[in-house]
């Protein structure tokens, strides 16, 4: 008898210890797309209306580059070469982008930044780090 409750004790042990297993550790690919998602949740989002709702004028920058966009459509921008382009902004009629006449750049319009598009047929969705261009303060 003895025997038994020494091995159903043991099983008791055992089975018991299962439960306190350690969790798996997350993996590089894990991490990489918890950053990810972060990083797209810190990004400017599009408001449905930027034509109505957001103040374009101001100064923007990015990787040594600065747009200045001035309330009467004026536009300056100044690569990182030091190199200056003159010219006009303009609202596309989707009230979503603008345009740059200086090197017909086009621009996605955020709350508090800009993002540059490869082109005027963009899409509007999927946007990056690397495209935005910060308001300064004002």
């Amino acid at each position: 008898m003895r025997k038994i409750l020494v091995s159903l004790a043991a099983i008791a042990l055992v089975a018991g210890c299962k439960g306190n297993a350690p969790a798996p550790e997350a993996t590089g690919s894990d991490a990489v797309a918890a950053a990810a998602s972060d990083a797209a949740a810190a990004l400017p989002t599009l408001p449905t209306d930027p034509k109505g709702t957001v103040t374009v004028a101001g100064s923007y920058s990015s990787a040594g580059a600065t747009l200045k966009l001035g309330a009467d459509d004026s536009a300056e921008l100044t690569g990182a070469d030091g190199k200056v382009a003159k010219g006009k902004w303009a609202w596309y009629s989707d009230g979503k982008r603008i345009l740059l006449t200086a090197d017909k750049s086009v621009w996605a319009v955020a709350d508090g930044a800009l993002y540059k598009l490869a082109g005027k047929d963009a899409p509007l969705t999927g946007l990056t780090a690397d495209q935005v261009w910060a308001k300064a303060a004002q």
